[in-house]
């Protein structure tokens, strides 16, 4: 199977909807309640902010597709300090573990070395072994575990943090073809 990696456009504002639904829900059926799962994706993956967050200065935002169809998808910032945040960086479950979140993370740390970002920051639930192992795979290192309330519901974060020029593919280019047999 091939993947293309592209910069987002409003386009493929729907697809990125639909993953990040169909991911959040199968990822913490059972950490974080449905009301507030719910509730966050109807603020954060509504086609206005999803629009927004492709439209903003400061920002990476790459889709990962499959013959047109949007299957994963990464958004980094430029955060106030200087420094690079991995917002949000999902793959649609039917198709971890293909090189997507790889490419996804290779592309989006590579344009943050290009820009000048030193370190990129990125938080997860605590209890999400399955992506806290991704990072730590690829090099990110915890620095921090914080709570925040999402909803009526205190969740636990690991903030990891990694250099930029540390990830070994930072030097791939904005649009990439993954292979998959």
């Amino acid at each position: 199977m091939e993947y293309e990696i592209r910069p987002a456009t409003l386009a493929d504002v729907p697809g990125i909807a639909e993953v990040a639904r169909h991911t959040w829900n199968v990822t913490y059926a059972q950490s974080i309640a449905a009301h507030n799962r719910e509730q966050f994706l109807e603020r954060a993956y509504s086609h206005y902010a999803l629009r927004q967050a492709i439209r903003r200065e400061s920002r990476w935002f790459y889709v990962a597709l499959q013959m047109e169809t949007v299957v994963g998808f990464a958004h980094y910032l430029r955060r106030f300090d200087a420094e690079g945040e991995l917002a949000r960086i999902y793959v649609h479950p039917d198709h971890q573990r293909r090189g997507i979140g790889r490419a996804l993370l290779a592309i989006g740390l590579g344009a943050m070395a290009a820009d000048g970002v030193g370190r990129c920051y990125v938080s997860v639930a605590v209890d999400n072994a399955g992506a806290r192992a991704f990072y730590e795979k690829f090099g990110f290192r915890l620095r921090r575990t914080y709570g925040r309330f999402l909803g009526d519901q205190l969740i636990h974060l690991a903030e990891y943090v990694i250099p930029v020029t540390d990830f070994p593919d930072t030097r791939q280019r904005p649009t990439t073809r993954a292979r998959r047999g």
